[in-house]
């Protein structure tokens, strides 16, 4: 993540990474062709009429390219200014980025790691959390 422009109400630039390790688009690729090979056979037995996305047609280089223009996850990005009191966490237990005055972070990035189930209920309360810090001056 880093900063699109000096105006602080400008979205920030995201940027997950995907695809960018290693062999990521070759084992998507190669599961594509999988699930074609098997959404044909004989277990589903004709059953599926068509290929939606990325499209029956595309293969090589236009399946990979499709591929990179869809790729996305349905995963909460967590754990990537992670919360605690050691000398790797960015954050602090009160929210406040260590080294930065006057930011806090409060969304799912400081989860340390992700939760057992959908992030929202525990990203109500870190938003909760912080709210009452803010609240209090502290």
């Amino acid at each position: 993540m880093r900063l699109a422009a000096a105006d602080p109400a400008a979205p920030p630039l995201i940027d997950f990474g995907f695809l960018d390790v290693g062999d990521d688009l070759e084992v998507l690729a190669e599961g594509t062709e999988m699930i074609r090979e098997i959404m044909a056979g004989a277990a589903f037995g004709g059953t599926v009429e068509e290929e939606v996305h990325p499209g029956a047609g595309l293969r090589g280089r236009e399946l990979r390219d499709a591929i990179r223009n869809r790729a996305t996850s349905v995963y909460h990005g967590v754990g990537t200014c992670r919360m605690g009191g050691d000398d790797r966490a960015v954050v602090g237990p009160d929210l406040r980025v260590r080294g930065i005055d006057g930011l806090r972070v409060a969304d799912a990035s400081i989860m340390p790691s992700i939760t057992g189930g959908n992030t929202n209920a525990p990203c109500y309360m870190i938003g909760e959390k912080a709210a009452e810090a803010v609240l209090a001056g502290s």
